[in-house]
């Protein structure tokens, strides 16, 4: 869900201040499935929130669990038809990392990567970085309860500084205190060396 086209629409329509309270309650902690699960909100401002702020822009194409079930790799389709992966790691140690994608392709093409290959393509939206982490948020919950996301790492299809306001403002949204609340400390961004974005 594009939390920022959210505060648009509710800005749009004069709701109170507590009705994105409300949204980002139900995606980022109570990790609803979609819109209808939003019982706060009532039927016609749900209505308008599928047009104006879709729940999920990502869908998911396969997904491939290692033989121990310590590693999800997952592909999505982006609304435009493109393809990103995302991975899970889960630690001995009770950390549950997710791996993530900032751009569909990279213009970096490194020798040692498959994504280099490809050329750049294009920039993920915000949104599209952080479904990929609410993804595997639903995915804990249901298949064990009581794990979250505790690390996030940008190490997926992608330099993360050349897409810098995107990623920015996903971390921003997933940092937020009323919403997923992961730690700064717990993210971390890989990059080729893009200096002025250091």
């Amino acid at each position: 869900m594009d939390i920022h086209a959210l505060e648009e629409l509710l800005k749009e329509r004069k709701e109170p201040a507590f009705r994105l309270k409300q949204a980002k309650q139900a995606y980022f902690v109570e990790l609803a499935a979609n819109w209808d699960d939003v019982t706060t909100y009532g039927k016609s401002l749900r209505e308008a929130c599928v047009t104006a702020a879709p729940w999920d822009t990502l869908k998911l194409v396969k997904t491939l669990t290692a033989p121990h079930g310590d590693t999800v790799k997952t592909l999505f389709e982006c609304h435009d038809g493109q393809k990103i992966e995302a991975v899970l790691m889960r630690h001995e140690d009770g950390r549950n990392t997710v791996c993530v994608s900032s751009q569909v392709g990279c213009a970096m093409a490194c020798a040692f990567c498959a994504t280099g290959t490809m050329g750049l393509t294009r920039n993920l939206s915000a949104a599209e970085i952080y479904e990929q982490v609410i993804y595997f948020a639903r995915w804990l919950k249901q298949e064990d309860k009581g794990e979250r996301v505790t690390n996030l790492v940008l190490m997926g299809m992608g330099e993360p500084f050349h897409n810098y306001d995107n990623v920015m403002k996903a971390l921003r949204v997933l940092n937020d205190g009323e919403g997923f609340n992961l730690g700064a400390r717990h993210m971390s961004i890989s990059t080729c060396g893009i200096v002025p974005a250091i």
